[in-house]
């Protein structure tokens, strides 16, 4: 029997979450179907992966912000016309999409389509206007995908409840990982010096790109409690700023009001020491970065199925993150009412939930019971040795529920031809 061909389809292959699970895919699928995955975004930068890339360049910006609307529809119709080409070219029996646009695309292109939805939309969409002119197109095009795949419970009640998706449609399918990969990268060494010293300092990482959704700006109003307490400590950010965004700008500003030295490698700061906030940047292993940290810190504010968590958790960091919908919950506290949101500092066998940031709006300020709730549990974590341990165990015996050939199975269910 002739393999099928399979075609991954994302705006770009490195960066994130959703590139991350396209990457894997690619490789654990390699030798049941023909892989290939088509990209539209100009970055070259790319994660590992098995198969044809294949590049589709359309001449106007992939940042909804900076195109109006008869460019937004130019663009939409010309990726669908190339994709659909694509599809017709490499006798494509079926193509699986992720994200919002990629999915749109898709569906207009024809053929039998797999839809990956990444993220609890309806959050999404209330705090990200540029996604609202979306909504329609979403309650109106994603009924006529074969399947929908989510990454959480939640993820697909939020779909059939405020998209009108028909639950019979929906299907979950948790992210794995590959924990034999995360260990062989996570042994890698620290060639530079820098980063070398750097990490011989205690360090609280956050890996995650500087958005909105990533909630960050609660970190730096944590940093002075955190340098009076712990005066060694450095906060680590590793994950690029989304392009053409003011977020970062508007972090270092706030940054510097609260008296804190931020070293920036985007920008070619010098490198010192000497500084409180280090941010990295996008880097293709953070797992090596994780095994010499002491604390994930993961204050999102909204989320599909975050990943980071249980890559700390396989690289030995406890995790502290923000009680966001969805996925946090479902990992840390899977048996408890997963529509809950806690008020205060949760501790879990595997981890602790913290309260969520209520907007996405760095300018909305910070409640500032929130931020002490997010210090009583960074302190109780570093200070509780025997906790600390705990999570540590707790956590690595978690990462093995999301079985990677469990979950391979699923996701060869949805791509084989009925």
């Amino acid at each position: 029997m002739d393999r099928q061909n399979v075609l991954f389809f994302i705006f770009r292959l490195h960066g994130g979450g959703a590139e991350r699970v396209v990457s894997n895919l690619s490789m654990d699928l390699e030798q049941d179907y023909t892989i290939r995955i088509a990209v539209f975004d100009k970055i070259d930068k790319v994660y590992p992966h098995k198969g044809e890339l294949i590049r589709i360049n359309v001449p106007f910006s992939g940042d909804p912000a900076t195109n109006n609307k008869a460019v937004r529809a130019i663009r939409l119709w010309l990726l669908v016309r190339r994709l659909r080409k694509i599809k017709r070219i490499h006798k494509i029996d079926t193509t699986v999409s992720f994200g919002e646009q990629a999915n749109i695309i898709n569906v207009l292109s024809g053929g039998r389509t797999v839809l990956s939805v990444r993220t609890l939309l309806s959050t999404e969409m209330r705090t990200a206007p540029n996604m609202r002119v979306l909504r329609n197109f979403v309650k109106t095009l994603y009924t006529r995908g074969d399947h929908i795949i989510v990454p959480s419970r939640v993820a697909g009640q939020d779909l059939s409840g405020n998209f009108s998706v028909p639950p019979e449609k929906i299907k979950v399918i948790y992210n794995y990982l590959d924990p034999q990969r995360i260990d062989r990268f996570a042994v890698e060494s620290l060639d530079d010096q820098f980063l070398k010293q750097l990490f011989g300092l205690p360090v609280l990482l956050n890996v995650g790109r500087i958005t909105a959704a990533k909630g960050q700006w609660l970190l730096l109003e944590m940093m002075p409690a955190i340098k009076e307490r712990y005066p060694d400590f450095r906060l680590v950010i590793i994950g690029e700023a989304e392009k053409g965004a003011m977020l970062k700008d508007e972090l270092l500003a706030r940054a510097a009001e609260l008296g804190l030295k931020v070293y920036d490698q985007a920008a070619s700061h010098p490198r010192s020491l000497d500084n409180d906030i280090f941010l990295l940047g996008f880097q293709p292993n953070p797992y090596k970065f994780m095994r010499h940290s002491q604390v994930l810190l993961f204050p999102s504010v909204f989320e599909g199925f975050p990943n980071t968590l249980l890559e700390a958790m396989q690289s030995g960091l406890p995790v502290i993150s923000a009680d966001c919908q969805s996925g946090p919950r479902e990992i840390m506290a899977p048996d408890s009412d997963l529509a809950k949101s806690t008020p205060k500092a949760e501790y879990t066998p595997y981890g602790v939930l913290c309260p969520t940031l209520p907007t996405a709006e760095m300018r909305d300020g910070i409640d500032p019971g929130i931020i002490r709730e997010w210090l009583t549990a960074l302190f109780t974590v570093l200070d509780d040795a025997a906790l600390r341990q705990s999570l540590i165990e707790n956590g690595y015996r978690r990462v093995k529920d999301f079985d990677r050939e469990t979950i391979l199975r699923s996701w060869r269910e949805s791509l084989s031809l009925p």
